[in-house]
């Protein structure tokens, strides 16, 4: 069974920096310890685990994950076996504090990149997080100050926007996109000229009126975050998988990564898609989703400002369990209310349940599945979690 020797030869030093001076040592628990020894790369042997290197865990090693980890193995074996039963290849990955505690896969293996699809927003989302940061902190190119209530149908922020096809669109702020109440509606975009097409500057386009006032009406919009993606090339001057992978993907050391891309020259681009297109592993999804679980905090760095999950994690008076570009509680009413959620066609979900120091990823690529299928999958992995080790 792989074990922690990492953590064994840095309990003196590390439990010396947790709780300070010669002071008789308390005993670290296991979120101190993975918070101040995030794991290393994928190519260096990525996250630690409690299983053994081939097959299932035999008694001894189900009775060590019960104990280190508060997870009872057969009960998150019946999560797998219901994720199975359904079409096509996919993967589950579940970590608690860290540590890796299930991990299986069907017709494919931990290497395999999937496409994440619409959990790509919560990177899009992760990204304007730290362009308002940058803001504050008065590091825009020029200056310029954007704020979550900053109206950005403007010359300023979206000037391929003007002259404006509904004059209801001047009101649209940055926090009405990313929270999907902007009023845009909820077609899906085009695959020729997709911005074009969503600023509703093509005759037929419907997105030339808005299906309500903005701040009023919630429609799950992609052509909605397609505004987002102009918006943050305009603010940043960068496209979002670059400037994501030099702050985020490189710190926190995520490998296996890319984002395909919309337009082309002829057109408005290319971009990084925005609402869709990441293509990365089950391991490397864990890993945007252990940062949120730590706030933005990756061992000793902030590499998001913990602040962002303030507002990305709260729902709207329009729709409640929907934040900016995350999904929260109410969505699985059953769960517990810090339950946040990535979420993307074909059942690619990520999940942070900080409470319980809990992360899980379904990632996948089949098309049918039986009904309600994702919160069959959150109730089975949930009631595998035993007390807090």
């Amino acid at each position: 069974m792989s074990g922690f020797p990492c953590l064994n030869c840095a309990w003196p030093c590390l439990l010396g920096l947790l709780f300070g001076g010669s002071a008789e040592p308390q005993p670290a628990t296991p979120s101190q310890l993975r918070a101040s020894l995030p794991p290393p790369p994928e190519s260096k042997g990525g996250w630690p685990t409690l299983l053994p290197d081939k097959g299932d865990p035999d008694a001894d090693q189900k009775a060590q994950i019960r104990k280190s980890a508060g997870i009872d193995w057969d009960k998150l074996a019946e999560a797998w076996k219901w994720n199975a039963a359904a079409d096509g290849a996919s993967g589950l990955l579940v970590l608690r504090h860290g540590t890796i505690v299930g991990e299986w896969y069907k017709d494919c293996d931990r290497n395999r990149a999937f496409n994440i699809y619409s959990c790509s927003k919560s990177y899009t989302s992760l990204a304007f997080g730290l362009l308002l940061a940058d803001s504050e902190a008065g590091k825009l190119p020029g200056g310029k100050k954007l704020t979550l209530d900053t109206p950005v149908l403007t010359k300023d922020w979206l000037p391929e926007a003007l002259p404006l096809s509904d004059p209801r669109k001047a009101d649209i702020t940055l926090r009405h996109l990313l929270t999907m109440t902007s009023g845009i509606g909820g077609e899906e975009p085009y695959t020729f000229a997709p911005f074009e097409w969503a600023l509703g500057k093509i005759d037929g386009s419907p997105w030339v009126k808005l299906k309500g006032d903005p701040g009023t009406v919630f429609h799950y919009s992609n052509a909605g975050v397609a505004h987002l993606v102009l918006i943050f090339n305009r603010a940043a001057g960068k496209d979002l998988f670059p400037f994501l992978k030099e702050r985020v993907f490189t710190p926190i050391e995520i490998e296996k990564i890319s984002w395909a891309s919309l337009g082309s020259g002829e057109e408005i681009g290319p971009f990084s898609q925005g609402f869709s297109g990441v293509n990365t592993t089950a391991r490397e999804h864990a890993r945007f989703l252990y940062l949120a679980l730590h706030r933005g905090k990756w061992g000793a760095r902030q590499v998001v400002p913990e602040s962002y999950y303030d507002f990305a994690w709260k729902g709207t008076k329009v729709k409640s369990d929907y934040g900016c570009q995350w999904w929260v509680y109410p969505h699985h009413p059953d769960a517990p209310k810090d339950l946040v959620q990535t979420a993307g066609f074909r059942q690619n979900h990520g999940f942070v349940v900080p409470s319980l120091g809990l992360v899980f990823v379904r990632v996948g690529d089949g098309f049918n599945y039986a009904p309600a299928f994702e919160h069959e999958l959150v109730k089975r992995v949930l009631a595998a979690v035993e007390a807090k080790p």
